[in-house]
């Protein structure tokens, strides 16, 4: 509950020694000023477990020496769990080799690692491709795995190797554009886990390693992390793209988790990482209590281009904004950096997700997008805090999906039944530099799409975006922020929208609604109830260029004229200098932190 005036708020709790004070203040200012009573701010649940992936290797077990591909494999049926298995950095391990399940009643770990393994960035630090010489090399030869865990397989560390493919299968060099030899994963099971639902493999981790397709060399998945207890850390992961399918260098969707991922480099042509999306319709898990820390989400801007190597259809602009010429094709498609079909409790800090742009989607960076008839019929998208992360040169920032609009026979997906929710999303304290491409006139920051009753939809729920600044990375003009209910007519009729929160952001654009500039009238439709709306639209600096009018807002938000000024943004420090608005929620200066921002990069 607030009190609030045009001059004046209130807030409880306090501190404990300020509580009677201030709960005696309160009580006086009720009599003075108007109550309103308002829904609480909501918060996402925490991930219930973190993984940890502490360094300590086997001291006790035996050690294979492994100098042949026949004997990699004969030393994973063999080894015990406590062993390490070494293999060695100048060798080729060609083959599909199989991780096998272990009795293992006291959770001891095989290690798999390199025999030059003094020579790499120690634990912690996160490897590169010139780190190569110094791994040992796994190699699939064909559209097989080169790793697959087996049911029930657990307890692996995979320590500075190079995972990689030398495939044979599907080639068609001649093509225009070409299309390369295929791997479908690097690691996973061929069924996905999907034949063995209760016997998933866990606790696999992941550690200072370079997985790779490569210009010539399509992968589908570096990681199809449909394990239990899964960790991906200090590794780079690079080259995953396949022509006729999307492609992730993580991809999880059939297991309950938990999942870390920490100080990785990531880079895909579809997805970078993705979390649901396949599994079928009675897929019983939804990803769970997951962490994502300190990676570099990343797409070669090689691939925003027309024919070989490229991701751009013919018609479709370049970033000069020249269209490609017909006859060329597109060998590869591009989406986003990170996508949520289905996931719940979920922290995504300290990262930066660099080059999106209009390919296979519009060029947002991060989707919260449920799809029950992709994930099953018990996927959600629910708990997910984001918070102090870097978006750049992307073409656009934010994506909701209030419900599945693919959902039911109608629309492609008989087996479908349960159009999904997606509730208590806490995206905060994120720096947006949206690409200056003249590949498309969307540059947004933020869609909020709130959904349309009239599918019955039940729309977004509980999400808040707080202190976030939002800007063209050239300083040139943003086309918008988006508020859709996804229906015709304007005013639209209803929103199905229920408890947005928008507050303490900067902005370069008021925000547009589906019949143009909303003011506090329009933003009733998007945000929904309850009411009053003022508390839940506040402490927001919205830049209003040339042409723009300057719409009414809510009391404690600030349309201006005035161009913006940052503290030091030739160094990336966009934390607003001027106007110096502090009229927010927390008293804290609109926009991000910048100091807050750096320390969940390094901490």
């Amino acid at each position: 509950m607030r009190i609030q005036s045009n001059s004046l708020r209130c807030w409880l709790p306090a501190l404990a020694w300020q509580k009677p004070i201030i709960s005696t203040l309160c009580i006086v200012i009720a009599a003075m000023f108007t109550l309103v009573a308002t829904a609480q701010e909501p918060n996402p649940a925490p991930p219930q477990v973190y993984i940890d992936t502490t360094w300590n290797p086997p001291i006790q077990g035996g050690t294979w020496t492994v100098n042949s591909s026949s004997t990699f494999q004969l030393a994973l049926n063999m080894a015990q769990p406590g062993d390490t298995i070494v293999l060695n950095n100048s060798s080729v391990y060609s083959g599909n080799f199989t991780l096998p399940a272990k009795t293992n009643p006291n959770n001891q770990w095989i290690y798999i690692e390199s025999s030059a393994l003094a020579n790499l960035p120690p634990p912690g630090t996160r490897v590169s491709p010139t780190d190569e010489p110094n791994m040992a090399k796994i190699v699939t030869p064909n559209s097989n795995p080169a790793l697959n865990p087996l049911p029930g397989a657990n307890h692996y560390r995979l320590v500075g190797l190079e995972v990689t493919t030398a495939s044979n299968q599907g080639c068609i060099p001649h093509n225009v554009p070409p299309v390369n030899c295929y791997t479908y994963f690097l690691f996973g099971q061929p069924d996905g886990g999907l034949g063995h639902p209760t016997q998933l493999p866990d606790s696999i981790t992941f550690d200072r390693v370079y997985m790779h397709g490569s210009p010539t060399q399509d992968v589908r998945e570096g990681i199809q992390g449909n394990v239990t207890n899964l960790a991906v850390i200090d590794s780079y992961i690079s080259d995953i793209h396949q022509g006729w399918a999307d492609s992730q260098a993580i991809a999880v969707y059939f297991t309950p988790g938990p999942i870390k991922v920490v100080n990785n480099f990531l880079s895909a042509s579809t997805e970078d990482m993705m979390f649901g999306g396949s599994g079928g319709y009675s897929n019983p898990y939804v990803p769970s209590d997951i962490e994502i820390r300190r990676n570099h989400f990343f797409k070669p801007l090689s691939w925003d281009s027309c024919g070989a190597g490229g991701t751009l259809p013919s018609g479709y602009k370049q970033p000069n904004g020249v269209p490609c010429p017909p006859g060329l094709g597109y060998q590869w498609v591009e989406k986003d950096n990170l996508e949520f079909k289905s996931a719940q409790r979920v922290v995504v800090t300290g990262n930066i997700f660099e080059n999106t742009w209009v390919s296979g989607q519009v060029g947002y960076s991060l989707l919260f997008t449920i799809r029950t008839s992709q994930s099953g019929n018990l996927a959600v998208v629910d708990d997910i805090e984001v918070a102090s992360n870097i978006l750049t040169n992307v073409d656009a920032g934010f994506n909701t999906l209030e419900q599945d609009d693919d959902c039911g026979a109608a629309y492609g997906y008989p087996l479908c039944t349960n159009p999904g929710e997606s509730k208590r999303v806490w995206v905060h304290n994120n720096l947006v530099l949206l690409s200056a491409n003249k590949d498309t006139t969307q540059h947004t920051w933020l869609r909020v799409d709130g959904g349309g009753a009239s599918r019955g939809r039940i729309g977004l729920t509980d999400y808040v975006f707080q202190h976030n600044t939002a800007l063209m990375i050239d300083g040139s003009e943003m086309w918008n922020y988006v508020f859709s209910t996804n229906q015709s007519g304007c005013p639209p009729t209803s929103s199905s929208s229920h408890n947005i929160w928008v507050l303490d952001n900067v902005t370069p654009r008021q925000p547009i609604g589906d019949c143009a500039y909303q003011g506090t009238t329009g933003l009733g439709y998007y945000m929904s109830d309850p009411s009053p709306l003022a508390p839940r639209y506040l402490g927001n600096v919205m830049f209003v260029p040339s042409g723009d009018r300057v719409a009414s807002w809510p009391a404690h938000n600030d349309a201006t004229t005035v161009p913006f000024t940052y503290v030091d943004p030739g160094n990336g420090d966009y934390q607003l200098l001027t106007p110096d608005w502090t009229d927010t929620t927390d008293g804290k200066i609109s926009g991000i932190d910048w100091s807050e921002l750096q320390q969940a990069m390094n901490p």
